[in-house]
């Protein structure tokens, strides 16, 4: 996969490379195209981000805006704390 490029996957994901190539999958785990909610973010090394949408926020995203959203992401919950089934 080029680098400016999205993939979509089976799982229902859509993956995407960081500027130094890291790749990264996404999915808005929320409904709706705007508004409060939360995208989940899985790196190839399965180290999960949430990023948390602002209450007027489009989820559209280009890859720079996932880019961004990924650097501004928080760490996931443990497992047990109710990190999202892959």
């Amino acid at each position: 996969m080029a680098r400016n490029q999205l993939e979509p996957l089976d799982d229902g994901y859509v993956a995407f490379r960081t500027k130094d190539g890291e790749r990264w999958k996404h999915k808005d785990l929320t409904e709706g195209r705007v508004g409060e909610g939360f995208r989940v973010f899985i790196s190839d090394s399965g180290e999960e981000r949430r990023y948390r949408f602002g209450p007027n926020e489009l989820h559209d995203a280009t890859i720079e805006d996932l880019r961004d959203q990924l650097r501004r992401a928080d760490p996931a919950p443990s497992p047990a704390a109710g990190s999202i089934p892959r």
